[in-house]
């Protein structure tokens, strides 16, 4: 598989297990997840085993022997003795083709079982996505993100949340990954500092296909707008998809 085909599994994944699927009413992108899932797993096999040919010839030789003519027979029987050995042999080596199919059924048939060995466990809890917040050109990002690197977003003010955007590193290494934070808005930046201020702080993190994720219970001191459209106790989950943020919901 290339890139290009491993990219468009990806997107199809994260329709079928992502926190927003619906891929489930799009028969066209189940049957081509499918086919690509199937040709994943056919990459994974081990190569087809090859058999020598010298193998073959041998055996083939082997058995030739057992049907040589007697010398007493008369030359036309000669003749079609000496074309036995090609039969049996070509016999030989079907059975031989035939083993090696057995072979390679074998193998793939461990390599599934293999893997539906494990529990599947389902990524998505089916909370409905209930509205999605959109960059605010000028909308002003906080000092308490640091050095600015052109990729930070600032988010529409969401029932006192405000939503950001950038990319941080997350390991030892270099490399950074998308992140997600939501702030009490009131709060943003409200003395100038690089802390953070407020009665919540929420953040997480992408890695590779995985989307950058917050999700909490609603609680007290969440700013009354957000409790009014989202009581306490409403399991809530916002996904950056890489331009916007997804607000998903358990109560709609």
């Amino acid at each position: 598989m290339d890139d290009d085909v491993r990219e468009e599994l990806r997107r199809l994944r994260a329709r079928a297990y992502g926190p927003h699927a619906d891929i489930a009413d799009d028969a066209t992108a189940v049957a081509r997840l499918r086919e690509l899932e199937d040709l994943e797993r056919q990459d994974r096999l081990p190569p087809t085993p090859r058999v020598p040919l010298t193998s073959a010839a041998a055996a083939a030789g082997s058995r030739a022997a057992l049907v040589a003519p007697d010398d007493d027979e008369d030359e036309d029987e000669d003749e079609d003795d000496r074309a036995r050995p090609a039969l049996v042999g070509s016999k030989r080596r079907l059975w031989i083709w035939a083993a090696s199919l057995a072979v390679v059924a074998a193998l793939a048939s461990a390599a599934t079982a293999a893997s539906l060995t494990f529990v599947p466990v389902t990524a998505a809890a089916g909370a409905p996505q209930v509205d999605t917040l959109v960059p605010a050109p000028d909308a002003a990002v906080p000092p308490v993100f640091g050095q600015r690197t052109g990729a930070e977003r600032a988010y529409e003010n969401y029932y006192g949340v405000a939503a950001f955007t950038g990319r941080a590193p997350t390991d030892a290494t270099d490399n950074r990954n998308p992140c997600l934070y939501l702030l009490d808005a009131d709060e943003v930046g409200a003395d100038d500092t690089r802390g953070f201020r407020g009665n919540f702080v929420y953040g997480g993190c992408g890695a590779g296909v995985f989307p950058a994720t917050v999700q909490f219970v609603v609680a007290d001191g969440m700013p009354d707008a957000f409790v009014q459209r989202f009581p306490i106790g409403t399991s809530m989950q916002f996904v950056f998809d890489g331009e916007n943020v997804g607000v998903f919901s358990d109560r709609g």
